[in-house]
Formats: structure tokens, sequence, C-alpha cells
């Protein structure tokens, strides 16, 4: 079963100051999303927090959508915020660059259920991800990551995505 999306009411971040950045984002709305749902991969729709322009300390849930890529080109005011993190759940799987045959995550033999939340701000993208597993051990990574939901994020920051 689902969790429901709580109330959109901003949400004090944490953590201040600029040294925050992406990562400080990424690891305070997977930390706020970890703490309100059951059970932690049952996200029915991705999620996009943001934090307008201006503020530095207050986030919302701007939008949620099945489908990640539609909502970032429902949610096309991008300029008036200073930083957005992007919340799905869905399959992680290990890549052999020599491997030939193609395995889409969902289907590879050694697939995991994961929660990503990717921020984005001026400065950077970061990640956080959630394995099944160990669903309460988060991997940071002060990087973009690979795929197509990080190149999705950074054209939707840059005003490319249509």
């Amino acid at each position: 079963m689902t969790d429901p999306i709580r109330a959109s009411e901003p949400v004090t971040h944490p953590a201040t100051g600029p040294a925050a950045g992406s990562v400080g984002m990424a690891r305070w709305v997977d930390e706020m999303v970890h703490r309100e749902l059951s059970e932690p991969f049952a996200l029915a729709e991705a999620r996009l927090y943001v934090i307008p322009a201006g503020q530095s300390r207050r986030a919302f849930l701007l939008e949620s959508d099945e489908h990640p890529y539609v909502l970032l080109e429902r949610t096309n005011d991008h300029l008036s915020l200073s930083a957005a993190a992007l919340v799905v759940t869905g399959w992680c799987a290990p890549t052999d660059p020599s491997d030939s045959t193609m395995w889409r995550p969902s289907e590879h033999p050694l697939r995991q259920r994961v929660r990503v939340t990717v921020a984005i701000d001026d400065r950077g993208i970061a990640t956080v991800m959630r394995r099944d597993g160990a669903p309460d051990d988060p991997e940071v990574m002060d990087d973009r990551g690979e795929g197509e939901l990080p190149d999705a994020l950074e054209r939707w920051w840059r005003g490319e995505l249509v």
C-alpha cells in the first residue's frame, strides 16, 4: 500500500548556509520522505520538492506525477527556484561493460528496488539512493550520477526540457 502525500506545507531545512547546496538538499528531502513512508519503496508517483528563490530554509512539495519526465515537463517555472529535488522509486541493476546482453534494470536477475532523490541548484547536482535490503543506509553521492534522471533534471534546470 502506498502512503498518501502529506500536505505540501513548507518544511524547515535543518542545514543552513551556502555549504549545504545540492548535497544538503538531497539528504534533507530523502530523509523527510523516508520518515514519511511506512514502506521505503512504496512511492506511487515521482515527487518534485522545491525551495523558492530568495529562500534558503523553506521547501515544499510542488507537484507529483506517475512519470517523472512528464512531471518535469509540466513544472517548467524553474527560474523562480533556488533548489529542487526529484524523488522517484524504481529498479537498479549491476552494470558490466563487458556484458553484451542489454538487461533492463527491472528485468535483470540481480535487480534491486531503489528510491532515488536527485537535487539540483546553481552550484551542482547530487544524489541520495536507498536500496532494498538496506533501506536505512542511504548512499550519498555528491555528483550527478549516471542515467536519464539526472540528465533530464539538469536540462530542466537549464530550461532546455520541452
